[in-house]
């Protein structure tokens, strides 16, 4: 026998072993709230989630391609964030699978528990450090905020903070207590640190970082600009809660009060007091991507996020971007650099992820990150609701990285619903992509936001010429009731060069009747090379004012509104459009009818891959 047919053979030979070999059977575990740490991880003697990811790092490395993880009905109240890195992995084909088992509803909870005593008309507890800065708690799954005054719009602004405050307002306010104030599309919250007759000083970066500027004027939408007319308010105030249904928290004593609704007295005085900030964090290297995972059927809830109270505070630049750092005496022109709010759930360097029919709710800051060199990853059949920031982050603001292969590429948003939304950071939107090489939004309900709904590209007029993304695709979404507490933003929201072909807004649905100042399409700064076709627009129309925007496409749309077109140029088509419309045509009720989330659908397959022109019927 020839030297190679006995390599054939052999060849063979290994591998009948190996399909033979149960370590390349799928494996299944099983983990439960009440799970141990024993090695069985049986239906009958589930593992807790720690022993699940050491027995799949197990079998793995004994060979198993696939892995299905099974978990229980209950609440699974986590003290740790839960990391998965590379060890972590399914193979190409054989995702790990993390999932509801049938009729079961698991919780990844990030909140402890806490009985409390009654002491007259409130509810006392007891709490530890890190239960101090919470920024809401919860009872009952219901949402309770911190005690808050009303609006001031006698506030007067200064370098060091606020003055001219009402006696009303002050006697309540503390050292630590925030203000919170919005002008056009951002939004802020700055600790206060001294008291004084009528006035307070404010925590540096935070007051120094609302006012500096670049050339895109942002100063203007600060409170040092034009258009601040009144500060929000102020929360973590002194003394007892006068506000039934919110607390106020007594650091000196450890102790936080509630003043429960009267429907609530004669329950027993328990809360949720969240104090993780992140419950889950997949992240690879670009050297060693994690890859493989599919999370299913879980809910995300009850996390905490205290970035608001520390001395950098919450300075938003836009769409959940915050300004941060000493020493900043200008912002760079093109918004790069900026740090994004925190997510209950993040994915880094992932390869084929996918999250499907998961639900995110009762979360402080974010829902879910697919970030930093992440590419094949989809978010779809998802509920994401009750969250203080944006719903769906996805690419970053780095429009030329070192390395362009590490530019997030592949990324399927489908079939999620979202609504109320950037609760308490108002800026968030429920869908924000930086730069992304191929993106679909598809099919995507979005509702009840004080801000955008689905907001894609950075960089205003400063990237200079030439893409910085390619394939966007925004089609088949509706979009209601945004835009109701800031200013210039829009249901869908662009900026950037998309690659010349590959991008285009078609087909969705949206209502700006029951919506606040917006526009229905916003094609903002440098927005170039986008078909925006066939979509019905009610209650608003499309933007594209910017001179430095160009190589548009604004045609077979329908509205009720005048559908004039703004700031026409040689680059930009706007007709036809059907336009001042008192009744919808057949077409354009077609378009609304498939517009919207499909919440029964298949897992995506996998992997996740985006063509280069835009999907069609």
């Amino acid at each position: 026998m020839s030297e190679k047919r006995m390599g054939h053979v052999i060849a063979l030979l290994v591998l009948a072993c190996m399909l033979m070999s149960p370590c390349l059977r799928a494996q299944t575990l099983y983990a439960s709230p009440a799970g141990t740490q024993n090695t069985l991880c049986s239906s009958q003697s589930p593992c807790s989630l720690l022993a699940v990811q050491t027995a799949i790092r197990a079998h793995r490395d004994a060979g198993a391609i696939t892995t299905d993880v099974i978990l229980l009905d209950g609440i699974y109240r986590l003290s740790h964030t839960m990391h998965l890195d590379n060890r972590d992995s399914g193979a190409p084909g054989h995702p790990i699978c993390w999932h509801a088992a049938a009729r079961a509803h698991p919780v990844l909870i990030g909140s402890r528990h806490v009985t409390g005593a009654r002491e007259g008309q409130y509810w006392e507890f007891a709490l530890q450090p890190d239960e101090e800065a919470a920024s809401s708690i919860y009872l009952h799954g219901q949402r309770r905020l911190p005690d808050a005054t009303d609006a001031c719009p006698d506030c007067k602004v200064d370098e060091n903070g606020l003055f001219n405050i009402p006696p009303a307002v002050m006697q309540r306010l503390q050292a630590g207590s925030l203000a919170r104030v919005h002008v056009r599309w951002r939004d802020f919250h700055c600790r206060i640190t001294a008291l004084g007759n009528d006035q307070v000083s404010l925590a540096q970066p935070c007051w120094h970082n609302t006012a500096i500027d670049s050339r895109n004027d942002w100063k203007v939408a600060s409170p040092f600009g034009k258009y601040y007319h009144a500060m929000d308010g102020f929360d973590d105030l002194g003394g007892m809660p006068r506000e039934p249904g919110t607390y106020t928290v007594d650091t000196a004593r450890h102790r936080l009060h509630y003043l429960p609704h009267a429907d609530e007295l004669p329950q027993t005085p328990t809360i949720d007091i969240p104090v993780l900030e992140t419950l889950l964090s997949v992240a690879g290297t670009h050297e060693k991507p994690v890859h493989d995972l599919v999370f299913e059927g879980i809910d995300f809830a009850n996390t905490s996020w205290h970035q608001a109270r520390t001395d950098d505070g919450y300075v938003s630049l836009q769409a959940g971007y915050l300004v941060q750092g000493r020493g900043r005496q200008t912002l760079p022109d093109n918004g790069e650099g900026m740090t994004r709010i925190n997510s209950a759930v993040s994915i880094r360097a992932g390869r084929n992820i996918v999250f499907d029919h998961d639900t995110f709710h009762h979360l402080a800051a974010a829902g879910i990150a697919f970030v930093d060199d992440s590419h094949g990853v989809a978010i779809t059949h998802s509920r994401f609701t009750d969250i203080g920031g944006g719903a769906i982050f996805v690419g970053d603001i780095t429009a030329h990285p070192p390395d362009a292969d590490a530019k997030t590429s592949d990324v399927l948003i489908a079939d999620n619903q979202i609504d109320h939304v950037a609760l308490t950071y108002r800026d968030n939107v429920a869908i924000m992509a930086g730069f992304v090489n191929g993106l679909d939004l598809l099919h995507n309900t979005i509702t009840d936001l004080p801000y955008s709904g689905i907001s894609v590209g950075w960089g205003w007029n400063f990237e200079g010429t030439g893409p910085v993304q390619s394939a966007i695709h925004i089609v088949g979404n509706r979009v209601e009731r945004v835009m109701l507490q800031l200013a210039d933003g829009g249901a869908i929201y662009t900026q950037g060069e998309s690659t010349p072909g590959t991008s285009c807004i078609t087909r969705n649905a949206i209502d700006m009747h029951h919506s606040g100042e917006g526009n229905g399409i916003y094609l903002d700064e440098h927005s170039f090379n986008f078909d925006v076709e066939r979509n019905v627009v009610l209650g608003a129309w499309i933007s594209a004012w910017a001179d430095w925007s160009g190589n548009l496409r604004i045609a077979h749309n329908w509205t009720d509104s005048k559908g004039t077109p703004h700031n026409p140029g040689p680059t930009k088509i706007w007709a036809p459009n059907v336009t001042d419309l008192a009744t919808l045509p057949a077409d354009a009720v077609d378009v609304q009818r498939a517009a919207g989330a499909h919440v029964d659908g298949a897992l995506p397959t996998m992997p996740i891959s985006i063509a280069a022109t835009c999907p069609r019927d």
